[in-house]
């Protein structure tokens, strides 16, 4: 399997309750990865995947994430 990381971008995820409900406010910085792979068999894929839990990706961590995800790895 062949994974091409195309692009990257930083996500932000916010959830803000209603003050007189006293909820707790959620904050969550994460990153999305468009990829493109290549499989074994010859098919290929673009698929987009979302981290949100990880802010600061290198193309190799997200890479080895996304093969994570695959259960390739």
């Amino acid at each position: 399997m062949n994974i091409n990381v195309n692009q990257m971008e930083r996500i932000r995820d916010s959830i803000f309750f209603n003050d007189n409900g006293g909820l707790p406010q959620q904050h969550r910085i994460g990153t999305k990865v468009e990829a493109t792979i290549d499989f074994e068999s010859g098919n290929r894929a673009q698929a987009v995947f979302k981290f949100p839990d990880a802010a600061d990706l290198s193309f190799e961590e997200a890479e080895r994430l996304i093969r994570k995800e695959l259960g390739a790895e």
